[in-house]
């Protein structure tokens, strides 16, 4: 969303006021600043459309960018065989290039030590992962992700659910 049409948002009748969305998914799902009445900084919050809970997401914007491209790379991401491709995976050498770009792109806007982590994300080697039902390849697996959440984006309420929406 632009800034205008952030500050221009037309709440639902029963929508919480203490949220404010600043960007939607291609599912239409918002990501939305939680308005703390402590005036510390805004918590980042996950709504689905779907629903009238939603899920504190991070501590702020900063975490926000850096734990969503943690979940990308943890998360079926990568292709190591072409014919098996679909849209939304990426080669590892695209997957690299992105890194890399993303820390170029992001660094004077987040803190060093993340523009730093995914540096070091652009440096990993994709690993192959397994369920019953399929396989994947990603940069790392799950538990080493909670590891990584833990050591930077851990807060009080992290994954704790609100209420966006009170019919």
């Amino acid at each position: 969303m632009s800034l205008s049409e952030i500050l221009e948002y037309e709440y639902d009748n029963y929508e919480s006021r203490k949220i404010v969305p600043f960007a939607y998914t291609f599912a239409r799902d918002k990501w939305v600043w939680i308005l703390n009445e402590n005036g510390s900084e805004y918590n980042v919050g996950f709504c689905s459309r779907d629903l009238n809970i939603g899920n504190y997401y991070a501590k702020n914007t900063e975490d926000a960018i850096l734990r969503n491209i943690l979940d990308y790379v943890s998360n079926p991401c990568l292709y190591i065989d072409e014919a098996k491709s679909e849209g939304f995976l990426k080669s590892e050498a695209e997957l690299k290039r992105y890194l890399i770009m993303l820390k170029a792109t992001l660094r004077g806007i987040i803190r060093d030590e993340y523009v730093e982590l995914i540096g070091e994300l652009s440096k990993l080697k994709p690993k192959k992962f397994y369920t019953k039902q399929f396989e994947w390849y990603a940069l790392f697996s799950k538990e080493e992700y909670n590891e990584l959440i833990n050591k930077y984006i851990y807060f009080d309420l992290l994954d704790k659910e609100f209420v966006h929406y009170e019919q």
